[in-house]
């Protein structure tokens, strides 16, 4: 199932603000599976608070995806 998650835009996560989601995509981070690459700390550097990563992991975890460890 996560396999045709992997290649979704990280749009789709309406819930991240969009100066976020812009300096994702500056860094060539523009879909689910680039997101789910992502470390906890990575996310950190990127300016996402605590509640925020706990929250993209929990959505890309009910997608079949995650952060990674």
């Amino acid at each position: 199932m996560e396999e045709k998650y992997k290649k979704q835009s990280i749009d789709r996560f309406e819930f991240i603000k969009q100066d976020k989601i812009d300096a994702l995509k500056d860094d060539n981070v523009k879909t689910l599976g680039q997101l789910a690459s992502k470390t906890r700390t990575d996310l950190k550097n990127y300016g996402f608070e605590h509640f925020e990563i706990n929250k993209i992991d929990i959505e890309l975890q009910l997608l079949g995806l995650g952060l990674k460890n």
